[in-house]
């Protein structure tokens, strides 16, 4: 679950007119079905191929441990075990039962892996007085069972069914993410994302969204905006999982000391890694909100958010440090407008030239593109900035953004401060391109990095090429 980087920045009297250094691209992404969820995988500072081969082997090894961890399949390796009174297991099972137990000794029971037949029980209206006695047969959370990494078996004591959902989405995280560099060393960064928990990794940081739980569609604006690198984040709490009683939604998390459902929490934590950050994450939105940030000071290297029932935020100390500040919108009456000369030519065989206006972000994310002058892909593939990173991506932009060419003269096009969805930006940097090919011509590109805030601005560029002069203006434009 990737969001836009929010930038604030004071405003320069002028701006950069040189081409900026290549940025590496970065290669998305996408799945559906996939554990239940999407699938979302960003890869930078890789080819094509390698990208494609990291996403390949990510999706590899996450449908290679779904056979082994899902408690939503009958075929299912910890299925096998939950029918039997123990097994020698494979070493991903028995390193999730492991994690699963160390977890529940280190949150002192907040966490437990070992409720399955409790959550079945909640699951099925008919049974769901059951759960009590169920959570205290054989005391289901504090039965000691057998781990013994010799041979790898695993005990199941009577009344324990392995549940280890809370944990093993954090595993295959992990594991899907070594995987892809293993298969895409040269990659610069990566990150994976499952159904919003998510881990990255390499020399890049990544921006992501924390989801607000009261405003769950799609689309909604985040609850907190982080910025990370090598690290993790998993989100536990009210979600399409939770559970309908006599028209009251109840949490689909269980307390293990009771049994009954946990109060509707949300708990956002970011750990070195994924398995860890699902465990706390998980143990914290059932716990008391001070009882888990003393949990969550505990874990080297964590730092958490927790929305309680009654709507109070509470926050571990660094959790700050990594949360990007609401940036102000642009002024309201501020646009911005980019004037270009298209020159003449002398060639016998001229040809109308093929245009590019857009604007990206600071980190080259897309924010706009403005202007597209010719309707024909295979010749906009010589404005090879703006197709690589952006036009091939989008099959459709030609269609709904592409005007005529045009003969040599002086243009210009505007630009409101909105994004492709139509919202308002906030102040702070962001990169104007213009590109320009012609057919039998040559190839020219301009970029200006200019910094929009509360101020107007002026900045241009001499004729280059296909292109004439350039010159960007902003502010309240007549």
């Amino acid at each position: 679950m990737p969001t836009p980087v929010l930038l604030s920045a004071l405003m320069t009297a002028s701006a950069a007119v040189t081409p900026l250094p290549a940025e590496p691209e970065t290669f998305r992404f996408h799945a559906d079905h996939v554990l239940g969820t999407s699938l979302d995988m960003a890869v930078a500072g890789a080819s094509p191929a390698e990208a494609q081969f990291a996403f390949a082997a990510a999706q590899a090894e996450i449908a290679r441990l779904d056979r082994v961890l899902s408690g939503w399949r009958d075929d299912s390796e910890i299925a096998a075990l939950n029918a039997s009174e123990g097994a020698v297991v494979s070493s991903d099972l028995f390193a999730v039962i492991g994690a699963c137990e160390t977890w529940r000794v280190r949150s002192d029971g907040a966490f437990s892996a070992r409720l399955g037949l409790v959550e079945a029980a909640w699951s099925d209206a008919g049974r769901r007085p059951e759960a009590q006695a169920l959570c205290d047969k054989a005391e289901a959370a504090r039965t000691p069972l057998t781990l013994d990494p010799a041979r790898r078996f695993v005990s199941r004591p009577d009344g324990v069914r392995f549940a280890p959902d809370g944990l093993a989405k954090g595993y295959i995280l992990d594991a899907a993410l070594a995987a892809a560099r293993r298969a895409a060393p040269c990659a610069q960064g990566m990150l994976i994302d499952i159904g919003g928990d998510l881990v990255c990794a390499g020399a890049r940081d990544w921006t992501v969204g924390v989801a607000d739980p009261a405003r769950l569609q799609d689309n909604a604006a985040p609850l907190a905006t982080l910025r990370l690198a090598n690290r993790a984040l998993a989100v536990s709490g009210p979600g399409p999982r939770d559970r309908q009683v006599e028209g009251q939604a109840i949490s689909h998390l269980l307390n293990p000391a009771t049994g009954q459902p946990a109060p509707r929490a949300q708990a956002a934590v970011i750990a070195p890694r994924a398995i860890d950050a699902d465990a706390l994450a998980t143990a914290l939105a059932v716990l008391p909100p001070a009882e888990g940030l003393r949990l969550a000071a505990r874990v080297p290297g964590a730092e958490a958010l927790i929305l309680a029932a009654d709507g109070t935020a509470h926050q571990t100390a660094g959790w700050a440090a990594l949360t990007c500040q609401a940036a102000t919108p642009l002024p309201a009456a501020f646009q911005l407008e980019v004037g270009f000369d298209l020159p003449k030519v002398a060639a016998s065989n001229y040809k109308k030239p093929y245009l590019v206006v857009w604007v990206t972000d600071a980190d080259k994310a897309p924010v706009k593109t403005l202007l597209i002058l010719g309707a024909k892909a295979e010749y906009h593939e010589d404005n090879y900035v703006w197709w690589r990173r952006y036009g091939r991506k989008q099959p459709g932009l030609l269609d709904a953004v592409a005007r005529p060419t045009r003969a040599p003269g002086h243009y210009a096009v505007g630009w409101d401060g909105t994004d492709d969805k139509g919202a308002r930006v906030p102040q702070g940097r962001y990169i104007v391109h213009i590109e320009a090919t012609r057919e039998h011509g040559g190839h020219s590109y301009e970029t200006f990095e200019v910094d929009l805030g509360a101020k107007p601005l002026q900045t241009s560029a001499p004729a280059k090429d296909e292109l004439g002069a350039v010159a960007v203006r902003y502010g309240t434009l007549k």
